[in-house]
C-alpha cells in the first residue's frame, strides 16, 4: 500500500496488449511462461516481486535487497520441509512465476484451497466479485513494471480461469493463451500436487479427497471458461500440450505470428539456451496415478465431456 501511494503517478500508465496464460496446471503453462520471459522485450512476475509489489529494481541490487533474501530464505524452508516440491513446480526468488500472490493480497485464489480443506471458501470463490481483486492486481502490476514501461507483460496463472470475463474487462486489449492437455492424464498429476502442498497444513489428508476435489473444481472452472469463449472468440490463442512438448520453438513461433510480434533469430537463440539449461526432471521424476487418487479414466472422461469436445481433446 506504501508502494502504490508513493507512485500514484506510475500508476495512470497502461498495460499494453499483455499476454495471459491459463490452463489448468500440469498442462505446461510453466515452461510456455518461462520461455516467453527470456524475450527480453517481455517482462513477467518474478517471485519476490509477487510477494512484496515495488518498482522492480535493477537486477545487481536484488540480492542485498532484505525482501528479496526474505523470500530466498522462506525458498529454502520450503525445499527442507516438502523437497518433493521441486520435482513438481520449481520455485526460485529471481525467477518467473504465477501471479496468484498478487490476488492472495484481496483474499480471492484457489491457492487458499490449495493449502487447507475450506469447503465454505471454496463454494463462495466461484460466486464472488473478482472486479476490486483486479483493480488492485492491475495497479501491482503497473507500480511493478513502472521502471520497464516499454516491455510487455507475460503473465501466467489457472486461477485466472475463475474470473476470465473479469480478467479481459480489466485488460481490454489483452491476449488469453489456452494450454490444454488430456483431462485424464491431467488431473492425477495436479492432484499429486495439491496434495503433497495439503500435507504440510493436514497430514492427514485422504489422496481420494484430494482427486475427488481437483476433478469437481477443474472440471466447474473450465466450463465456465467455456462459455466466455464463445462470447470472445477472438481473444483467445490455443496451445496443445503435446505440441508444445515435441517442438517448443514452433509453438512460440506461431504465437509471434498470432500477436504480430516478430521472432527474431536472437531471441529464438535466447529460448534454446534457456531450454538448454533446462535438463528434464533435474530434481527428480514426477510419478502418479488415477487410481491412487481414487479417480477412474471413465470418470474423469464424463466430468470434462464438454470440454474434450470443444477443443477435441
Amino acid at each position: 500500500q506504501q508502494g502504490l501511494k508513493e507512485n500514484k503517478d506510475n500508476l495512470q500508465a497502461e498495460i499494453s496488449k499483455p499476454l495471459f496464460i491459463v490452463g489448468l496446471p500440469r498442462t505446461g503453462t510453466t515452461i510456455l511462461h518461462r520461455l516467453l520471459a527470456a524475450d527480453p522485450r517481455n517482462q513477467a512476475l518474478e517471485y519476490w516481486l509477487s510477494s512484496f509489489p515495488q518498482p522492480r529494481p535493477p537486477r545487481a541490487e536484488w540480492e542485498q535487497n532484505p525482501r528479496y533474501q526474505e523470500v530466498e530464505h522462506s525458498l529454502q524452508m520450503l525445499d527442507q520441509i516438502a523437497p518433493e516440491m521441486k520435482q513438481i513446480h520449481e520455485m526460485t526468488a529471481a525467477g518467473a512465476d504465477e501471479c496468484r500472490m498478487l490476488l492472495m493480497q484481496s483474499f480471492v485464489n484457489v491457492t487458499f484451497q490449495a493449502n487447507a480443506g475450506v469447503a465454505d471458501y471454496e463454494q463462495w470463490l466461484y460466486h464472488a466479485d473478482l472486479g476490486p481483486a483486479y483493480a488492485l492486481y492491475r495497479d501491482c502490476l503497473r507500480l511493478i513494471g513502472c521502471n520497464d514501461p516499454d516491455r510487455r507483460w507475460v503473465l501466467k496463472d489457472p486461477s485466472h480461469l475463475w474470473a476470465m470475463d473479469t480478467l479481459l474487462e480489466t485488460f481490454p486489449d489483452a491476449t488469453i493463451i489456452q494450454t490444454h492437455r488430456n483431462p485424464v492424464q491431467l488431473i492425477p498429476s495436479v492432484s499429486s500436487l495439491v496434495l503433497t502442498a495439503r500435507r504440510m497444513q493436514e497430514p492427514s489428508v485422504e489422496a481420494a479427497v484430494v482427486g475427488a476435489g481437483e476433478l469437481a473444481q477443474w472440471s466447474r472452472v473450465l466450463n465456465k471458461t467455456l462459455q466466455v469463449r464463445r462470447s470472445q472468440p477472438d481473444r483467445f490463442i490455443d496451445v496443445y500440450y503435446e505440441d508444445f512438448v515435441r517442438d517448443p520453438i514452433a509453438v512460440v513461433t506461431d504465437l509471434y505470428a498470432q500477436t504480430a510480434t516478430e521472432f527474431e533469430p536472437e531471441i529464438e537463440a535466447r529460448m534454446r539456451q534457456w531450454m538448454n539449461d533446462q535438463p528434464a526432471n533435474k530434481h527428480g521424476g514426477h510419478s502418479y496415478s488415477a487410481e491412487e487418487f481414487g479417480l477412474t479414466e471413465h470418470g474423469i472422461r464424463t466430468e470434462f465431456e464438454d470440454y474434450c469436445e470443444f477443443f477435441g481433446v
